[in-house]
């Protein structure tokens, strides 16, 4: 039996797949969908050991591990994937400035 995924409408709602709207459940599909167009990567501090760079997920406050899946944000800022992914599920701002990731995505949507 597979366990019916949960999703988060607004981010104080918290619903099963199977009691969303149809309208909600267009919207969570565009939402996914444009998770999917941000960039992705793996982590590589490089060999600098430079202080500025970012070493750990602000999301799960794991330090970076040489290898670990990551997405980057419009921003710039960096996520382990599976944190970032859940968490833009939610809301689509960037956890770190606050900055709205959907504004810059549907730009480049809009010229293309």
């Amino acid at each position: 039996q597979v366990p019916v995924p949960v999703y988060h409408p607004t981010p104080s709602q918290t619903r099963l797949a199977t009691q969303l709207t149809e309208e909600e459940q267009i919207r969570i599909a565009q939402r996914i969908g444009l998770i999917q167009h941000l960039p992705k990567g793996v982590y590589d501090p490089g060999r600098d050991g430079s202080e500025k760079k970012i070493r750990e997920c602000v999301i799960c406050m794991m330090d970076f591990v040489y290898g670990d899946p990551i997405r980057f944000l419009p921003c710039m800022h960096i996520y382990h994937l599976d944190c970032i992914d859940d968490w833009l599920m939610r809301s689509f701002t960037c956890p770190s400035c606050m900055e709205p990731v959907d504004a810059a995505l549907l730009s480049s949507y809009e010229t293309n």
